[in-house]
């Protein structure tokens, strides 16, 4: 039977893998360092209440409940705001630490295959009074 048109050609099409990003697709240190900073600044000074009758001293009171709560909203906002980066083709992967500042010391560790040529780590960390938070974004760039 005929229907009366012409037969479409079949469309074949190459495969488009890239296997890294070109270079205005490179994730920008300075840029992601700038939006965490900007988020832990905006959504951890708020929790903090000002001391009655004394300058820049800032009252906090640890609570596991409250902080795990503050770590996942701030996880949140710095995954979004990051994404609104434009970086595509990147998997994006947030930690983030809080705790009481009493003097103490905090060293962290990651380990995870890594391209170095197009995957990249930004952390920043955010302290006053008695609280300190720190973030780390990884950016992995998937094919």
């Amino acid at each position: 039977m005929d229907y009366g048109g012409a037969q479409e050609p079949i469309k074949v099409f190459e495969n488009t893998y890239q296997m890294g990003p070109r270079e205005d697709q490179k994730v920008s240190i300075p840029r992601v360092h700038e939006v965490i900073q900007r988020v832990l600044e905006d959504k951890l000074a708020v929790t903090l209440e000002k001391e009655a009758g004394k300058k820049d001293k800032h009252v906090w009171n640890y609570d596991h409940e409250e902080v795990g709560e503050l770590a996942r909203e701030a996880c949140e906002a710095i995954q979004q705001a990051v994404k609104e980066l434009g970086y595509a083709r990147y998997k994006l992967i947030v930690q983030v630490q809080m705790g009481e500042n009493n003097g103490q010391a905090l060293r962290t560790a990651s380990r995870c295959l890594w391209a170095p040529e197009s995957d990249v780590s930004v952390s920043g960390s955010f302290v006053k009074g008695r609280m300190f938070a720190t973030a780390t974004v990884f950016c992995l760039y998937h094919e």
